[in-house]
């Protein structure tokens, strides 16, 4: 006797719990070592600061190269599989870099790591989406970033009282617990394998009366994929050229070396941050579920350019002033993160059917990789001018041009196009 469709959904909603606690367990474990991995790699006489070069690098061309390889259809591999071998690569990598003391050694790491997260990051969201209905995608997806982003601020204060108490050698064990911290996910991804879709139950189920049972869309080729999702993608690149990354590097230069606001002011401003988004995540999460996903990406870049206005007019104040403009920043990045998490990967699933959402998710993730990749050096750049109002001013400019790519809407979605019915979930 077969669940009924009640029952169906309350599976899928423990499997979906299930997928994001264990993951924000992982995240908290990534989170007491993401911060010290260079510190941990340049102490080893042999890799040094050059090889923290080398290791980041190496990582982020493995993952272009594997999210380029699942976008072009060369690799197929079933979402559950990929994801739980993508946690697996990254089981390897800190397993490596534990004992790793060579040049070589750290690069073999990066490598795993690279292919991990190119793998995993392409996995996660069909998964995800796979097990919601539309009507919750969103909710979901913003509580997803909102427990990723708690959970890895979490590990970050955690690992820092424990290095405080015990010396930088310590790092090793840390490496050890947050490589055990993605076996939980990778098991919990086997056990939601058993449970169905809801594409493959609308696809299971019986054709009404009179109609002829659907027959399968043929699969997408690469240029069509590219063209469904291109503005999705464009949109990933950008945000992470010129937000994200601008946050996570650029920023605390500009606040250390051009405003003199020193070490501790930048945490606070992290600190900030995440307050913002674990208190604001819901409700601005409840209030976009009226509107569009391009409207709330839009908001996504507006308040981001509204935060860097904020730094960029401070800089004629005096310190206190340029202090307050920076935890302004912050904080209305914060906001802008909430939008954008609830926004994006609807947005993205909403132009391509299910079964192709994995090439899709992995085109999104090589934008991304590539947009962490030339950011910091696009926010180097403008650093070099020396004057803190020629660096926040250009990326609000920049930045805003983002929002160009939400403009166009497509008058046919790809399931209009004769694909197969986009899936429910988020």
């Amino acid at each position: 006797m077969s669940p009924t469709p009640d029952a169906l959904a309350a599976l899928r909603r423990r499997s979906v719990n299930r997928i994001l606690v264990l993951h924000g367990l992982s995240s908290f474990c990534y989170g007491m070592v993401f911060p010290f991995i260079g510190i941990h790699l340049a102490a080893q006489p042999r890799i040094g600061t050059a090889g923290v070069a080398v290791y980041y690098g190496a990582s982020g061309l493995a993952n272009l190269a594997v999210s380029l390889l699942l976008t072009a259809a060369v690799v197929r591999v079933p979402r559950h599989l990929l994801g739980v071998l993508g946690l697996l690569l990254w089981v390897g990598c800190f397993g490596v870099l534990t004992g790793a003391t060579t040049l070589p050694e750290a690069g073999a790491a990066a490598v795993l790591g690279g292919a991990g997260q190119g793998a995993f990051m392409a996995a996660i969201i069909p998964i995800v989406n796979s097990l919601v209905p539309p009507e919750e995608r969103r909710a979901v997806f913003a509580r997803r970033y909102q427990i990723l982003n708690a959970t890895l601020a979490g590990g970050s204060l955690v690992a820092g009282l424990f290095l405080a108490a015990f010396s930088r050698e310590a790092i090793t064990w840390l490496l050890l617990v947050n490589a055990a911290g993605y076996l939980p996910v990778a098991l919990v991804l086997v056990l939601a394998r058993k449970v169905p879709g809801i594409a493959e139950s609308a696809a299971a189920g019986p054709a009404p009366d009179g109609a002829a049972p659907e027959k399968a869309a043929p699969a997408f080729g690469t240029g069509m994929l590219v063209r469904a999702s291109l503005t999705a993608a464009l949109f990933q690149f950008g945000a992470y050229l010129f937000g994200f990354s601008q946050f996570e590097a650029t920023a605390p230069l500009v606040a250390d070396q051009l405003m003199g606001t020193g070490i501790g002011w930048i945490s606070v401003m992290l600190t900030v941050n995440v307050v913002v988004i674990v208190a604001c995540q819901r409700p601005l999460g409840k209030l976009l579920e009226k509107h569009s996903e391009e409207r709330g990406l839009r908001l996504a870049v507006a308040l981001w350019v509204i935060g860097f206005l904020c730094a960029g007019l401070s800089a004629f104040g005096p310190g206190p002033v340029q202090l307050t403009g920076l935890i302004l920043y912050a904080a209305f990045f914060g906001l802008g993160e909430c939008a954008y998490s609830c926004s994006f990967h609807p947005w993205l699933i909403s132009k391509v059917p299910d079964r192709e959402l994995t090439r899709a998710s992995a085109l999104c993730n090589s934008m991304m990789g590539i947009g962490m990749f030339f950011g910091p050096s696009a926010g180097i750049a403008l650093i070099g001018l020396g004057d803190p109002l020629w660096v926040w001013l250009p990326l609000a400019a920049l930045c805003g041009l983002v929002a160009l790519t939400t403009l166009r809407r497509r008058a046919r979605t790809a399931a209009d196009s004769g694909a197969t019915a986009l899936v429910p979930a988020g």
